[in-house]
């Protein structure tokens, strides 16, 4: 931590309220200037994202990051869900997968997940093999 990120020395109060205040100045000061996460923490959540396959949904269903971001996928229902790139069609004959290859999890059970890092710009649309008239999504990669 940088001198910039320096508490400030308090003195002890002579009545709750005061040490109170001090306490309360102190937080203040170290959420104003920033203090609370280096330079490191922040390039690391920049490259990182989350989404969430709850209620038979990818949350959110599309997302936006840089390239080089790795993006976690968390399965949070009670069923097991894919993570497969590639579209879906929907027509008189019922639906149909088209993977891609770009990436794939296989069966993911309540409470794995599954990662990809997205090293290229481009768009990459995905969905779930085994619930793929439901559950699709989209990563845009900036």
């Amino acid at each position: 931590m940088g001198d910039r990120c320096r508490r400030p020395h308090v003195t002890t109060a002579r009545s709750g309220y005061g040490r109170r205040l001090a306490l309360l100045s102190i937080l203040l000061v170290g959420t104003v200037t920033g203090c609370a996460g280096g330079d490191d923490d922040e390039a690391a959540a920049a490259s990182e994202a989350e989404v969430v396959m709850k209620l038979v949904a990818f949350t959110p269903d599309q997302l936006e990051v840089a390239a080089g971001t790795t993006v976690t996928w968390t399965n949070r229902d009670a069923g097991a869900h894919t993570v497969t790139s590639g579209t879906v069609e929907q027509g008189g004959a019922g639906v149909t997968q088209e993977p891609d290859g770009t990436f794939d999890s296989d069966d993911i059970p309540k409470g794995d997940t599954f990662e990809h890092t997205f090293e290229e710009p481009g768009t990459y649309p995905y969905f779930c093999a085994l619930h793929p008239a439901t559950m699709r999504g989209e990563i845009r990669v900036t």
